[in-house]
């Protein structure tokens, strides 16, 4: 039985009725036909062979495997050649591989300097807003308290949940405005592949725009804007300096307010919000 959506690789969780009905669909199903039903999350069609397969769509006999056709790469010897593939004069392609090859890679930005952070100095003390919720998704109990009690101070209704199933149901149901989430929630499971942080990766932008995402874990370099794209939220924290959560909270939402204000604005002008 497939368990999740081969477009979105969500988990696709079916009650036991709703189970039951597909696997009948299934049994009926001619060897030729495929069953089509939308992924509830990322709302493209699936199709299961009778089998019980996902049938994949093939790849487009057009599709360029190469983009860079006429970017140049430097070889071993000192030579300069072309991409791995090349027109001759004829004009029939032809392959060219080295055995070894030098990649200028580009080196990002260095982390933001946070020396600031042990004068405490405060970026913007007056923000008004209205009382919103926020979720914890912290195992740590230190770290955990540190963060309720700073966003209790903000007015922040505070909702803990007890698993990953529970945190997704909420938000489905529910506006948060923060979620706080440690990258060791799932314990020895690489970020990348935990259930929560690929819900929010894929959910909508009408609703994910609203929400900011705060990593927090021992391989971040606080306030490392590059390094909070890659992962996909609003700002990376390091465990190390979650003693400055507080200030930490105020230079965020001035960032935040600077940032997309402007961008809301347009959009309500436009009729998108």
């Amino acid at each position: 039985m497939i368990s999740e959506c081969p477009r979105c690789n969500q988990n696709l969780r079916f009650s036991e009725t709703n189970k039951a009905r597909l696997l009948a669909a299934l049994e009926k199903l001619p060897d030729n036909q495929t069953l089509k039903f939308k992924c509830p999350i990322c709302k493209d069609l699936i199709e299961l062979h009778h089998d019980g397969m996902p049938a994949m769509p093939a790849m487009p006999a057009d599709a360029e495997l190469y983009t860079h056709a006429e970017s140049k790469i430097e070889v071993s010897s000192g030579q300069t050649a072309k991409s791995p593939v090349q027109a001759d004069v004829s004009g029939k392609p032809q392959q060219k591989f080295a055995n070894t090859i030098s990649v200028n890679v580009p080196v990002p930005p260095k982390a933001p300097d946070i020396s600031w952070l042990v004068r405490g100095k405060e970026v913007d003390a007056a923000i008004v807003e209205n009382v919103m919720s926020a979720m914890i998704m912290v195992s740590n109990e230190s770290i955990q308290h540190i963060v309720s009690e700073t966003l209790k101070a903000e007015s922040y209704q505070i909702y803990i949940p007890k698993n990953i199933d529970d945190a997704i149901e909420s938000i489905r149901f529910k506006e948060y405005a923060i979620i706080v989430y440690h990258s060791q929630y799932e314990i020895d499971v690489p970020l990348k592949n935990q259930d929560f942080h690929k819900f929010l990766q894929q959910m909508s932008m009408n609703k994910r725009r609203y929400i900011y995402y705060i990593l927090v874990g021992t391989e971040f370099h606080t306030l490392y804007d590059l390094e909070a794209l890659a992962n996909s939220a609003n700002v990376v924290i390091n465990e190390k300096e979650m003693s400055f959560f507080s200030t930490i909270l105020t230079k965020m939402k001035a960032d935040y307010r600077t940032l997309f204000n402007p961008y809301c604005s347009m959009l309500k002008t436009h009729g998108k919000m």
